[in-house]
């Protein structure tokens, strides 16, 4: 006896249901979360089935579902090529695209200090000038901090830079592309928001002149490795503007073993920089506990201005 055609659609759509990775990211916990234990083993059966009571249409669309579904569990770097909803507010909310990471470009991925920066840059206003506002966010990745800077700050920022490494930069224009459009509204002034290749480790692409410099750089977990501490600190150096309303923004991942990069990172900065403001909180990643919970994240933010020259 073959199951019926409601219990084939059921199989097809219980296959896709068992997603690893929310498309929409709230940063916390879903209360229609699913207890992944078992649930790899499950996959893997219905990929060996030969899911006879099939046909050939229904089979391809269970088999690809279920592969899906178990690449995602093989960790981030395994799994497809997908579009998220970030939601930074009731009213705003982004749509970003995120390759596959087979090749371990975190760029990426959209991690969840950018997350938790992107919802604080409305209660940080109050430290950014009202005036002729210009915006350089550092490692840009995916787009959301600078793409959250043009729209929560629009009032006052005339122009957001987002920039990163050449292999991230066709998947970040195109973010930057397709979210100007559809959040932009014609009764509101948008600032000028554009992407450009930037290496903090070429030294001689410098701003030109004082006036190319930034008043406001961001940035949001960008080291991984023991040469970023210097690299973003000399980057900071380069592009901020000397000005006591001169502001970098940063938020880190307070992640085991990168302890002594990020007391270097503070070191440096405090040679031109002082902490104005400061705080740590608590986000979700899309990694996964030994018990299949979504992974917390301690994070520390910090605003930054520029110290008078002796």
């Amino acid at each position: 006896m073959f199951p019926s055609n409601s219990t084939r659609l059921a199989s097809v759509r219980s296959t896709n249901s068992l997603n690893a990775d929310p498309l929409t990211i709230r940063n916390d916990i879903s209360e229609n979360y699913v207890d992944p234990v078992g649930i790899p083993r499950y996959l893997t059966t219905i990929i060996s089935s030969s899911l006879k009571w099939l046909d050939d249409h229904e089979q391809e669309q269970v088999w690809e579902a279920a592969s899906k579904r178990l690449s995602e569990r093989s960790g981030r770097s395994a799994a497809p090529s997908m579009t998220r909803t970030f939601r930074i507010s009731d009213e705003l909310s982004f749509q970003l695209n995120e390759p596959s990471l087979t090749e371990d470009s975190l760029g990426l991925k959209t991690w969840t200090s950018s997350l938790l920066l992107s919802r604080r840059l409305k209660d940080l206003a109050h430290h950014i000038p009202h005036d002729d506002t210009r915006v350089l966010e550092l490692g840009s990745g995916t787009g959301l901090v600078g793409l959250a800077t043009a729209f929560l700050w629009q009032d006052f920022v005339t122009e957001v830079l987002l920039t990163d490494l050449p292999g991230i930069m066709p998947n970040l224009q195109e973010n930057i592309k397709q979210n100007m459009l559809s959040n932009w509204t014609t009764d509101k002034k948008m600032p000028r928001v554009h992407s450009r290749i930037l290496d903090w480790s070429n030294q001689s692409d410098v701003p030109s002149s004082d006036t190319e410099k930034y008043n406001i750089v961001v940035a949001a977990d960008p080291i991984y490795s023991a040469d970023h501490p210097r690299l973003l600190a000399d980057t900071v150096r380069r592009w901020l503007t000397q000005s006591p309303q001169s502001r970098f923004i940063v938020e880190l991942p307070l992640r085991q073993g990168y302890a002594k990069e990020r007391c270097d990172l503070k070191q440096r900065l405090e040679e031109f920089l002082a902490i104005i403001e400061e705080g740590e909180e608590i986000g979700f990643d899309d990694w996964e506990t030994a018990d299949g919970r979504p992974a917390e994240v301690e994070c520390w933010w910090s605003v930054w201005q520029t110290k008078p020259k002796d």
